[in-house]
């Protein structure tokens, strides 16, 4: 199947599963042939069921929007099977970093887990947030990516709505024993396997060795070198009883912002490493005598121990501060520290001295490579002629809102601060690459933007006929892509808000309207083109008592949301679909389409404008049978009148073929011997 094309966009490249029959399906790796050869990752459903459960969980799925998920595309039905395609994150599992590791007897430190968890956590409450559960969380489906460093995760094979009964195929020990019992699905769930997950990775061990098969509680390994408060959290991670386990992702965020951050965000030693030491011979003349001739290992050099971890930590392919713990005069790729250069009003330019440089004495006992990764810095913020003061400002929000528990103390130039320089250095460069987004001119107004920058553009808009709700979607759109995780109609506060006020005039400035009237009874077509990640609002003109019937496709990461005249929502923010309107939605209807890929892509609408159903005519109303009248004329034959339920029954004999009464009621007997001798005519006729 390799080189075939789906759809006539999505080329499979390599199957990246080796179990066929595996309940999560298969994992392919394809390219985007639309959008420039972008990778792409494609899972290959066979299974009925399975392909049922996606259907109808892949809208909430496309609704979970967060930097750490990868986004989900479309489904495309080929080959017999459902295929789920969603963007490509480049990096290496955590199970691989893990097994190399391991080789090189090191294991993840307690703060390079404290701080993963910290990443993930705001990822599953999200998650949560939507109704899903992920149902597989362990080291292979958790992603180190190569562009930022950060944890992504990964195969929502298992995905599952909340309450429903769990589905089996999770990795083995990292799925609580509850879910194996058939509990319905639960974020603690997820919780629980986060907890195996952060236990294996600091002990360098297999879930399966540290969980003795008669214990009824996960234990937590005494030699781990982590503190007491981390301890605790992970104890209750690890524990499924209702009373004692947490419940929900930001309970476990809220425990954990009470943890200090250790010194060292690096991997550390293993507890079973072995070390090995060049012998060092003396001469048998200056052994005692009381000793025999051996080998004898002295203590261990410095310069030795300290070529020994370097070796080490250029292997891990990333540039961790190890050397804390080793008191290494020289760390490789630390961080930029955030006192790096003047946080004075002064105008960005060229450093004229190493006073300049790192404001700072130029005797400062600091790494050479932080200094020169100070200095790159500084050039790209002149490159890209950016406000140094807003940016710094911004960097130490950023590192002070993740770190809460610092109470507002900016990292120091001392070696016991060098975990958060790089935390700094990390975030620098992820603000940086969002800046870069941003054309020259905006970015040099960074800084002093006001709210009055964009109220001219936006009132304009508002004069073409945009509802004003529609504006602030627009704008909440093009902001999630430089402030992800803003909610969307807030404006967050300084100095984050001026990166707010660039994207909304970045947004507005760029927004193209297109207009359409649609046709009674006949489709109006209309086909263009958007850029990535800009929009384009649809302006449709529907016909007075009138249902709008709307149609859009183009690519799978393409959204859109449709508002009514009044600016309400009229269909929820989701993928290109066909919705219908009713007539009382007004005039005009608005479409707000995003392309939140990588490449330019093409949408085609259809629109046509329907009569409204009418009300279903009533059914009819059956005839009623003509009365009776119980009081008919008297019987020629019998002379009787009366109703005809008091009739006598004639004596005698009755005909053929008829069956006689033998079990008259008492009255009944009465009545009819005595009749006769009331009614001689009667009598006269059964002779």
């Amino acid at each position: 199947m390799i080189g075939t094309l789906l759809a006539e966009r999505y080329r499979l490249d390599q199957c990246l599963t080796a179990d066929t029959s595996a309940p999560q399906g298969q994992l392919w790796r394809g390219t985007d042939v639309l959008a420039s050869d972008a990778p792409v990752a494609l899972r290959q459903l066979q299974d009925p069921e399975a392909q049922e459960r996606f259907r109808q969980l892949w809208p909430a799925m496309q609704s979970v929007l967060h930097p750490l998920i990868p986004r989900f595309g479309g489904l495309l039905e080929e080959l017999d099977s459902l295929w789920l395609v969603r963007e490509w994150q480049e990096g290496s599992s955590f199970g691989q970093i893990q097994q190399q590791r391991r080789e090189r007897q090191l294991v993840f430190g307690g703060g390079e887990v404290l701080l993963l968890l910290r990443q993930l956590l705001p990822v599953l409450g999200v998650l949560h947030g939507k109704g899903l559960v992920h149902g597989d969380i362990n080291p292979s489906n958790l992603l180190r990516r190569d562009q930022d460093g950060l944890p992504v995760l990964l195969d929502f094979g298992l995905l599952q709505n909340l309450g429903t009964a769990p589905l089996l195929g999770a990795t083995a020990s990292y799925a609580p024993r509850g879910q194996g019992r058939g509990e319905m699905a639960a974020p603690w769930m997820d919780l629980h396997a986060l907890g195996v997950t952060a236990l294996t990775l600091l002990s360098g061990r297999a879930p399966e060795a540290l969980l003795p098969a008669d214990a009824s509680e996960w234990p937590c390994p005494s030699g781990l070198e982590i503190h007491e408060g981390f301890r605790e959290v992970l104890e209750r991670l690890l524990s499924e009883l209702p009373g004692r386990r947490f419940e929900q992702a930001g309970e476990v965020l809220q425990a954990l912002k009470a943890v200090p951050m250790p010194e060292s965000t690096g991997p550390m030693p293993s507890s079973e490493r072995t070390v090995v030491l060049a012998p060092v011979v003396l001469a048998s003349a200056e052994l005692p005598a009381a000793l025999p001739q051996a080998v004898v290992s002295p203590s261990p050099q410095p310069r030795r121990r300290q070529r020994a971890d370097e070796r080490q930590v250029a292997a891990e392919g990333r540039l961790w501060p190890v050397a804390i713990a080793l008191l290494l005069s020289a760390v490789v790729g630390t961080a930029i520290g955030w006192f790096l250069l003047s946080r004075g009003n002064a105008p960005a330019g060229v450093p004229s001295t190493d006073r300049d440089v790192v404001g700072r004495s130029p005797t400062a006992s600091l790494p050479p490579a932080e200094v020169d990764q100070r200095q790159q810095l500084l050039s790209r913020l002149r490159a890209l002629q950016v406000d140094r003061s807003w940016f710094l400002e911004l960097v130490d929000a950023s590192l002070l809102a993740q770190f809460p528990e610092r109470s507002g103390r900016l990292p120091s130039d001392s070696l016991e601060d060098a975990p958060l320089r790089q935390v700094w250095n990390e975030l620098a460069n992820e603000w940086l690459a969002r800046v870069e987004q941003l054309p020259p001119g905006l970015r040099r107004r960074l800084g002093s933007l006001d709210p009055k920058d964009w109220q001219t553009q936006r009132e304009a808009l508002v004069g073409q006929g945009v509802n004003d709700r529609v504006v602030e979607q627009l704008v909440s759109v093009a902001a999630n892509t430089l402030l992800p995780g803003v909610a969307s109609g807030t404006k967050p506060p300084e100095p984050f808000r001026q990166l707010w006020f660039a994207a909304a005039l970045r947004s507005l400035e760029e927004v193209k309207i297109e207009k359409v009237k649609a046709g009674a009874e006949m489709a109006t077509v209309l086909s263009s083109r958007v850029p990535a990640d800009s929009a384009r609002l649809i302006s449709i003109q529907v016909p007075a008592n009138r249902r709008l019937v709307l149609g859009i496709n183009g690519t799978p990461l393409m959204q859109m949301t449709v508002y009514a005249a009044d600016g309400s929502v009229a269909a929820e923010r989701g993928p290109l679909r066909v919705v219908t309107l009713a007539a009382d939605v007004g005039t005009p209807v608005q479409v707000l389409v995003t392309n939140e890929g990588v490449a330019s892509g093409l949408l085609t609408l259809s629109c046509r404008a329907d009569l409204p159903i009418t009300n279903p005519a009533p059914k009819a109303v059956p005839k009623p049978l003509p009365r009776v009248d119980r009081n008919p004329i008297a019987d020629p034959a019998t002379g009787a009148q009366g109703p005809v339920e008091a009739l006598p029954e004639p004596p005698g004999p009755k005909p053929a073929g008829v069956k006689e009464d033998v079990s008259p009621e008492p009255a009944a007997q009465e009545q009819a011997v005595q009749e006769p001798s009331d009614q001689p005519e009667a009598g006269l006729l059964s002779q």
